[in-house]
């Protein structure tokens, strides 16, 4: 039995020397070891990892660790989303939209949404939808707003749900029948199309 125990530990052990520094980093980060965090994350969003530069970007947006740094947090979500991130595209959109850390900005914010959104971010669908429905940085469009909304609804996402209650209770039958059509066109075709 204490053999038993022993080997356990000793490949637990074996598997924490292998680890990368991301999965040192962010294994720290849930133990709230902030110090080693920060020293492992660095590390690799040095390298240009952008799940890394992302959870750094938390870590100085809600000074978590570190000394709150609105500006540090943006610089590591900007690289992150340059990166491809999802999560840092949808937070720096976040960013751009409330004029957290940057300018207002409703076409760039639009711009990370839709990103965000072609990635599968079912918050990012519902941000987009909310733009169309009050005409930020696009024209006002009830049929592309309810579009979004039922793409996101799709993934449950209960915000979705009340938007369309909402909605459609405002659109015209004309409306409804584009937004179904346009619902019908991206299904048999990719995001990006839609």
């Amino acid at each position: 039995m204490i053999r038993k125990i022993l080997i356990i530990i000793f490949c637990f052990n074996i598997h924490l020397l292998q680890a990368n520094e991301l999965e040192k980093g962010m294994f720290a980060l849930e133990m709230e070891d902030y110090d080693r965090a920060l020293y492992y994350l660095s590390f690799e969003a040095a390298q240009g990892n952008p799940i890394a530069q992302y959870n750094l970007g938390l870590m100085y947006k809600n000074g978590v660790g570190v000394k709150e740094d609105k500006n540090e947090a943006i610089g590591w979500f900007i690289l992150a989303s340059d990166n491809g991130h999802m999560l840092a595209k949808y937070a720096l959109g976040l960013s751009y939209y409330h004029g957290n850390g940057l300018s207002k900005n409703y076409q760039k914010a639009m711009n990370l949404f839709l990103d965000a959104s072609y990635l599968g971010h079912p918050a990012s669908q519902i941000n987009v939808g909310n733009m169309y429905y009050y005409g930020q940085s696009v024209g006002k469009n009830y049929p592309k707003a309810h579009m979004w909304w039922s793409l996101a609804k799709e993934k449950g996402i209960e915000a979705a749900f009340n938007n369309l209650i909402m909605i459609e209770n405002v659109m015209s039958k004309s409306q409804l029948s584009e937004a179904e059509k346009l619902y019908n066109y991206c299904q048999k075709t990719t995001l990006p199309n839609c």
